[in-house]
């Protein structure tokens, strides 16, 4: 049984891209070793994940992960732009 799941990113364009940027490379670490396959696409200002795999449990795992890995993206691009707004 194949077993997906898809989030949706959506912020300014520019937020969107950057978490992109850094969450992508990512997908391409150790790929024979996972167990789940993910697909990222960037459209504009959201950014897709879908991740598939066999098993519910391996998806949920991948899928925390990768929630995370997008939380953490884009909570430290608001925190740079917040920098970058006191020092001017």
């Amino acid at each position: 049984m194949k077993i997906e799941a898809e989030f949706e990113l959506e912020d300014e364009e520019e937020i969107v891209k950057t978490v992109y940027v850094s969450i992508k490379e990512e997908r391409d670490i150790e790929k024979d070793k996972r167990r789940s396959f993910v697909d990222i696409a960037l459209k504009g200002n959201i950014l897709s994940v879908c991740i598939c795999g066999d098993d519910i449990i391996r998806v949920r795992a991948a899928a925390n992960t990768w929630l995370r890995l997008l939380k953490i993206a884009e909570e430290m691009v608001h925190v740079v732009r917040e920098c970058d707004i006191h020092r001017l």
